[in-house]
């Protein structure tokens, strides 16, 4: 019993295994990159399978869904044992079943309608759904699978697959904006062996290329078709137009004379009388007038008495 204590005590202290082989990788080891100006790179989880290793490269974000943006990349193909973990992944084209159960785990309480329309990027079809969540953000769920098909992929040699998966949410970018993350990755890592080809032989050039008789013009992309329907835009305000008691518009006010004031002509009417009732009001004695127009009425003429020269005086004065 004392050798064994003895024992015990010599043996060093057990080390501490994570099983799920999950860690957290740096940006430069990143699988996949997005496109140039697009999301920022975060942070990256890291996990190992028996069969697979897989990268969570989490995105920034601007959108108020509760969740992360998140471009996944798994690699399959001949992992190296000693750092495998001890689940498995499932490789193969998913059902349409688990392709809804994807979405709603990654984007609860959004309904997402699925693209009808044919879609591929440099690495050949992928698919996309899309939906609008409560909060206004636009939410994007895009999924491809590249691997070499038929004649391209031998016993010996084109081996392996990756699997892709984007969630992405945000509060101002359309749903275009959003796709172009799709046609933009880059896949930037491989396993290192010779029958590790996803990707299969490149794809010859089209034989008319160079060829007399074939023109080529300069036609893009001149049509986007979107998923969902584009959010309608804000009702117009109403015009509300006041009408008096008299059920007619009010008459605009005029522009105040500037000058001397010229007497009226007898039953005429001057600009003065046509000033709306919210005019200055205007003292004289005890009273004040301002609920209706102001008329103007010219002095009398100077009498022809001594005190002309003083009313003479007072009419330059006034010119």
């Amino acid at each position: 019993m004392m050798s064994v204590a003895v024992l015990a005590g010599c043996a060093g202290p057990a080390p501490i295994v994570n099983p799920s082989g999950t860690s957290l990788a740096s940006a430069e080891t990143a699988f996949a990159f997005p496109p140039p100006g697009g999301p920022a790179i975060t942070a990256i989880l890291e996990r190992r399978f028996t069969n697979a290793t897989q990268q969570d490269i989490l995105l920034s974000t601007s959108a108020h869904t509760p969740g992360q943006n998140t471009l996944r990349v798994q690699l399959f193909g001949p992992v190296d044992t000693s750092l495998a973990g001890q689940g498995r992944l499932r490789d193969g084209y998913l059902p349409i079943g688990d392709l809804g159960s994807e979405m709603r785990q990654m984007l609860p309480g959004i309904r997402m309608q699925r693209s009808p329309y044919y879609v591929q990027n440099k690495y050949g079809p992928f698919g996309y759904a899309v939906g609008r969540a409560a909060s206004g953000d636009t939410c994007l769920y895009g999924w491809q699978r590249i691997s070499s098909t038929g004649v391209t992929q031998t016993w010996i040699g084109n081996k392996g697959s990756v699997q892709v998966r984007l969630r992405l949410c945000d509060q101002g970018a359309s749903e275009q904006k959003l796709l172009d993350i799709m046609y933009g990755y880059t896949i930037t890592s491989y396993f290192k062996s010779r029958n590790w080809n996803p990707y299969g032989e490149p794809v010859a050039p089209d034989e008319s290329l160079g060829k007399p008789g074939h023109p080529i013009y300069p036609v893009g992309v001149t049509r986007f078709e979107t998923v969902t329907a584009p959010a309608s835009a804000k009702p117009a305000p109403r015009i509300v137009r006041r009408r008096d008691a008299a059920g007619q518009q009010p008459v605009q006010s005029l522009a105040h004379p500037v000058g001397p004031l010229v007497p009226a002509p007898p039953g005429g009417r001057t600009a003065q009388t046509l000033q709306p009732a919210a005019s200055q009001p205007v003292a004289t004695g005890n009273a004040v007038v301002g609920s209706g127009p102001i008329t103007i009425v010219p002095s009398p003429p100077c009498a022809q008495t001594s005190a002309a020269a003083g009313c003479g005086k007072q009419e330059d004065t006034a010119r």
